[in-house]
């Protein structure tokens, strides 16, 4: 029986992460949404800094405006601020028009170089939201979140210089960024497939995405995803994202992903490599299929008995990559052959 990993269902074209005029971004909110319009795209999330602000005014039948917003947490307080690790968190409301943000910390806004037009956060209480860095205290936030009901996905790990210490340890989220245009531009190598991979091997079963974490002209349309979904409409978009059904790209398109009979099956535009990885050493010969002329558009791979969970990798000529998300072995088949072999265990630093 055919499982497909990616549906056959709408495929809509996403940047999840953009800073508008309201916090440290160069655009207004209409600005975004013409020049993302204008290039392909369906789906724009707004992520100001700090402060929750809904522009469902913005969506019509072609566009859809998600609501969300960007916190962060720091540490290393003793450090100057260049130095110190910083927790960036997208928050996501299920319901489009949320105003009221889970928690609000005035503090982490006076720590902005550019500070928010916060005349518009809803919240309760003094503005004094203690957030400690740690994973104990990041897991926190997340949970206190999704209690609120948003969704929650973890940004540019290696701008943020994040040890695995933090990401390995973290619980809740939906997605992390496999790549950032924004960071990547500031001189940080931000597709970073082992830091997703560190954390699937921690037990996380989440996606990946890729962002332009749009402030400037220069980000635009660098990294994004594609989004399957019954339609476009908030709540058949945010169940795409809930349920795993988009993946990363920075150019490559994955035009479909199937399982059937031990073999996986993909189809691609020109590619030349594409890949299937799990947690471990998969075997070479059954792992990749390379192309010194670009023009590998199927593959099709076995299944591995050690293949806990397997995610795919399409690079394109200039090696830009598309990514999918992890899909572990209970999602495409029913077999013993990996189900008896645990996580790998990491050191939780609680």
């Amino acid at each position: 029986m055919r499982k497909y990993l990616l549906p056959p269902k709408n495929c809509y074209k996403a940047n999840l992460h953009c800073h508008s005029t309201i916090s440290d971004g160069k655009f207004t909110v209409a600005e975004l949404r013409k020049l993302y319009k204008n290039n392909g795209y369906s789906i724009l999330a707004f992520t100001d800094h700090e402060v929750l602000v809904p522009h469902t005014e913005l969506s019509d039948n072609d566009f859809l405006a998600l609501t969300g917003y960007e916190i962060q947490i720091y540490g290393d307080m003793d450090l100057p601020k260049r130095l110190r690790r910083v927790s960036h968190l997208n928050l996501y409301p299920k319901n489009q028009n949320e105003r009221k943000m889970p928690f609000f910390n005035l503090a982490d806004v006076m720590r902005l170089d550019k500070r928010p037009d916060i005349s518009m956060a809803v919240y309760e209480g003094d503005g004094d939201d203690y957030k400690e860095y740690s994973a104990k205290g990041i897991n926190d936030l997340i949970a206190k979140a999704k209690s609120a009901g948003f969704m929650v996905s973890y940004n540019h790990p290696t701008w943020s210089k994040e040890d695995a210490s933090i990401y390995t340890n973290l619980r809740g989220i939906f997605a992390m960024e496999i790549f950032n245009t924004d960071a990547e531009l500031s001189g940080h190598d931000t597709y970073c497939p082992y830091v997703y991979e560190e954390m699937l091997r921690s037990g996380q079963r989440i996606g990946c995405i890729a962002t332009d974490d749009t402030h400037k002209s220069e980000d635009l349309f660098g990294g994004f995803s594609y989004v399957f979904a019954e339609k476009l409409d908030y709540g058949p978009v945010i169940n795409a994202l809930e349920n795993g059904d988009y993946y990363a790209s920075r150019g490559p398109v994955i035009k479909s992903l199937w399982y059937e009979d031990g073999v996986f099956h993909i189809e691609t535009s020109p590619a030349k490599e594409i890949i299937v990885s799990n947690s471990g050493r998969r075997e070479p010969e059954k792992s990749i299929i390379r192309s010194k002329t670009c023009d590998i558009t199927v593959a099709d791979f076995p299944v591995s008995d050690l293949d806990i969970f397997v995610r795919f990798t399409v690079v394109g000529n200039d090696n830009k990559t598309a990514n999918t998300r992890a899909y572990w072995r209970d999602e495409f088949e029913n077999s013993k052959a990996a189900a008896d072999v645990p996580p790998r265990k990491v050191n939780e630093v609680f």
